[in-house]
């Protein structure tokens, strides 16, 4: 995936990227200041005519999966696209130890945030979830999750595509699924991952 040709606009992002990684910032002011050139980037005309080709990765309440287009062999970040088909609903979860960069590209998705009341450890349940509220993003936006942010998406009766810089690769870590009833947590790798050519 590191050696594919991109288009100059996401290689020149990568390659901001790669610059912010040698200068030793912290992941507390690079996410953020990556998420710029995220946004500048979900402008790109072609990446936006492209992404309406790009197929579906979740349907309903189905598992997701990603389209993987990039992952950096130094710094280990890579680049996705999460396709959700109309009315797609995520379970309540996390995304681990990783930073997640969700940019719109298409659609749009209700989102809440949660966070742990209790004082178990963060790998352990039972997990008593305080609702922290809620909001609707629309293209163009980015929403910066850092690690261990809970959090469900819902996009209603229409496709939503995003456009996704992670830290690190799914599958690499542990992320956690979480049951607002009964408090119960459960481990899983997160999003397949799907080979995918820009």
């Amino acid at each position: 995936m590191a050696d594919q040709q991109l288009p100059q606009p996401v290689q020149d992002f990568v390659d901001q990227i790669r610059t912010y990684c040698a200068e030793g910032k912290t992941d507390e002011d690079l996410w953020p200041t990556v998420a710029i050139h995220l946004k500048e980037l979900l402008e790109d005309p072609d990446l936006v005519a492209q992404s309406k080709t790009w197929p579906d990765t979740k349907k309903g309440d189905g598992p997701p999966s990603n389209l993987l287009f990039y992952e950096d062999p130094d710094y280990g970040f890579v680049l996705n696209a999460l396709v959700k088909g109309p009315n797609s609903v995520t379970n309540v979860h996390d995304h681990g130890p990783s930073w997640t960069l969700y940019g719109v590209l298409d659609g749009g998705e209700h989102i809440q945030r949660f966070s742990r009341a209790d004082d178990n450890p963060t790998e352990e349940g039972p997990a008593e979830l305080k609702f922290n509220g809620e909001f609707d993003v629309v293209p163009g936006y980015i929403d910066v999750v850092p690690p261990w942010e809970i959090h469900q998406e819902a996009n209603g009766d229409h496709r939503t595509i995003g456009f996704i810089v992670r830290s690190q690769r799914s599958g690499t870590f542990k992320q956690y699924r979480y049951d607002p009833e009964d408090g119960g947590i459960s481990a899983y790798n997160g999003p397949t991952q799907i080979p995918y050519s820009l």
